[in-house]
């Protein structure tokens, strides 16, 4: 017989044994006690079938109307104890999962809790018979995300073909109707490519094409960019999954032309705007000292220079050796393609992040201009805005809590009425303009174009200030990015701040 290892994990004023080999079934609660009952048996039979040994933890996650209705009538613990399971085994949790936030952290934090409780060799079941619709779907989910490939659930339409009976059901029958659930898994090899990394990618790639646009609107090729980066993570997981090396190669040469793409419309903007038929003239290489040396000379004091032209030539010996063939692509050359590709994206996150804000400032000192108020007088209905509308005194606020605070409530309270605040104005600005008028949306930060009223903007500030506990936020608009740029910076110097600053630079 095998020895025994105790140990305990409490929970709800539970103890449970563990064992060496343990069997842990994950279920849901039901407030039909037939329903449970059947599912807690049939699990435990097919534990003993699949693993040779019988349940020996059952964690049951309730709503409180389950675990009410299982508390008021157990008669279900009798069946169950009939059928070899001892109510011992039962670890019962009560959480209502709704669509909420913080009842799917609560839910996730739970199941965390289960895993990090047994060994990593134990024998794991998750029933899906129970509960409701939602709960099932988030087990589901989570059971798919943490890999548990044994899901199972009863097929009511076959045991209505086999029984009349609708209470508890005897187990030869439950056992030929316990299904298992198809592995969700399977879904990542739809043609070739891996659809939970591409959902993933594909917002990675969304927030990278916006940054890139808005550097220049008119030169930008934005369908090329999203398109190409989004082709060429399809071919980096066709690679992955094929293991076919030379795919990487060509995964490499593919997010590179969307690279050079964008290091092209910086120096087309800010350097060669001039001659930009000069641009694609020179390499990519060229490109990048362009940059670089600009950047040496203009940057501020405490910018790592060092660390920009280590990264610079990084990148470029990545892109060089991982898109000039050769007659072998050995492993480490398709280490090096893969490595390419995944650097693009924080390579272009840097440059459209830190290097094209330093561009832009260093565009303005090189070419001074004298700054106008905009008034409304000036502006024409069909002219295009932009406009930032920017949270006053956040960082002081934050402080204030940090040495004040003692729990994390606050802290969760403002983030969330901050973000409840920016988006009730982001759905006024789309209501207004479109859904394209967002341009970026980000904490207490908004930008967006269009031409809207000054009463518009008003009323996008009284919303700042009744969605969080009365903060004030400042908006500047003008013609360009710089504009906006220095408009909120005015904005924010105005006594008492919360002020509606338009500029243009003559």
């Amino acid at each position: 017989m095998e020895t025994t290892d105790y140990c305990t994990i409490e929970e709800t004023g539970h103890f449970i044994s563990t064992y060496r080999h343990m069997t842990t079934l994950l279920v849901l609660g039901n407030i039909n006690q037939f329903t449970f009952a059947n599912s807690i048996i049939v699990a435990n039979a097919k534990a003993e079938e699949m693993f040779e040994q019988a349940l020996t933890n059952i964690f049951v996650v309730h709503s409180k109307d389950s675990y009410s209705k299982l508390k008021s009538n157990e008669d279900w613990v009798n069946h169950i104890e009939i059928n070899g399971v001892d109510r011992e085994l039962f670890v019962d949790k009560i959480i209502e999962i709704t669509a909420k936030e913080t009842s799917i952290k609560k839910f996730v934090d739970y199941v965390e809790f289960i895993f990090k409780g047994i060994p990593d060799d134990s024998n794991l079941i998750v029933d899906l018979t129970n509960g409701t619709s939602l709960q099932k779907n988030l087990l589901s989910i989570v059971s798919y995300i943490l890999d548990i490939k044994n899901q199972y659930i009863i097929d009511v339409s076959k045991l209505f073909e086999l029984t009349n009976e609708r209470r508890f059901i005897p187990i030869d029958i439950l056992l030929s109707c316990y299904t298992i659930v198809p592995d969700s898994t399977r879904l990542d090899s739809i043609a070739y490519l891996n659809l939970s990394e591409m959902v993933r990618y594909r917002k990675i790639i969304e927030n990278h094409t916006n940054k890139y646009v808005a550097i220049d609107s008119d030169s930008s090729d934005q369908e090329f960019f999203k398109d190409n980066l989004g082709h060429s993570i399809q071919l980096k997981l066709q690679g992955d999954k094929s293991k076919d090396n030379a795919i990487y190669r060509i995964a490499a040469s593919s997010i590179s032309a969307s690279v050079e793409d964008l290091i092209r419309l910086l120096v087309s903007k800010f350097i060669l705007a001039d001659s930009p038929d000069r641009v694609d003239r020179k390499t990519f290489g060229q490109k990048l000292k362009i940059i670089q040396a600009k950047i040496e000379k203009d940057a501020p004091s405490d910018f790592d220079v060092e660390f920009f032209s280590k990264f610079n030539d990084f990148i470029l010996y990545l892109r060089n050796s991982s898109t000039h063939k050769g007659k072998l692509l050995t492993d480490v050359e398709k280490f090096k393609a893969e490595l390419s590709v995944k650097m693009a994206f924080p390579f272009i996150e840097f440059y459209t992040d830190i290097v094209y804000p330093l561009l832009s400032s260093g565009e303005l000192s090189r070419e001074p201009k004298q700054i106008k108020k905009l008034s409304y007088t000036d502006i024409a209905l069909e002219e295009t805005l932009y406009y930032g509308l920017d949270g006053d005194d956040t960082g002081k606020i934050l402080e204030e809590l940090f040495l004040a605070c003692s729990d994390e409530a606050s802290f969760r309270k403002l983030s969330k009425d901050i973000t409840n605040a920016i988006s009730k104005i982001a759905k006024v600005v789309t209501d207004e303009l479109g859904k394209n008028a967002i341009v970026f949306e980000a904490g207490d930060d908004l930008l967006f174009k269009g031409n809207l009223p000054e009463e518009k903007l008003l009323e996008m500030q009284a919303i700042y200030s009744q969605s969080t506990p009365g903060l004030t936020c400042s908006i500047g608009y003008g013609r360009s990015f710089q504009e906006v740029y220095l408009a909120l910076k005015l904005a924010k110097t105005q006594p008492g701040k919360n002020a509606i600053v338009g500029i243009e630079l003559c």
